[in-house]
């Protein structure tokens, strides 16, 4: 066959299936917590000047991640999910999730809530929406790191059900600090909630 007639063809079908074949999909929601309402949508490129400025008002005016590592997640819709949370139109929160981090396995790379909207139950809505959409993908389980010392975040995970797994010794760059890598196991947790509802 001819190769142009033949991308022609595969141009087509794209347009015909969808070129969303492979991809992670998630349905933007509206999210009602403490008699407040949330946006929550998949992150896109445009976003992420928003999104380095809540990474600047959580860690003291730096942006551990800059545009172009969260312009490669953003894009990666085969393999990441990243949310942001928007309050009357103002970007205050974001998560991102590598649903293919590794067998069975979902990796989440960020989460943060600017300082004025924590303690509102935001960041605990976004790790169970991760979590769920990673259950949704057939997974087993979710992991993440967090700096030793940052024990707000550990008791963070902790409530969600994330418990302590390894230490990753000097794992930060900046200072040399041991992150923590917590797992939230998604089976042992669902039998957890059957025992505890009395569902077999």
């Amino acid at each position: 066959m001819n190769p142009m007639l033949k991308k022609f063809k595969q141009e087509l079908a794209k347009l015909i299936k969808g070129d969303n074949q492979g991809q992670i999909t998630f349905k933007s929601r509206t999210v009602r917590l403490k008699g407040y309402d949330y946006l929550v949508v998949r992150a896109v490129v445009p976003d992420i000047p928003e999104i380095l400025d809540i990474e600047r008002a959580v860690y003291q005016g730096k942006t551990p991640w800059n545009f172009a590592n969260f312009e490669e997640q953003i894009r990666d819709k085969e393999k990441t999910l990243y949310l942001v949370v928007r309050y009357n139109d103002e970007m205050v929160a974001f998560a991102g999730c590598d649903m293919k981090y590794a067998k069975n396995e979902a990796h989440i790379t960020n989460i943060a809530v600017l300082p004025a909207y924590q303690k509102l139950g935001l960041g605990q809505m976004l790790l169970r929406i991760l979590i769920n959409e990673a259950d949704n993908f057939g997974l087993r389980k979710v992991s993440l790191e967090v700096r030793e010392s940052n024990m707000q975040a550990r008791e963070a995970y902790a409530f969600a059900g994330f418990i302590d797994w390894i230490i990753k010794k000097d794992y930060y760059f900046d200072d040399g600090e041991d992150a923590i890598e917590m797992v939230y196991s998604i089976s042992a947790n669902k039998r957890r909630d059957m025992m505890v509802n009395g569902s077999k």
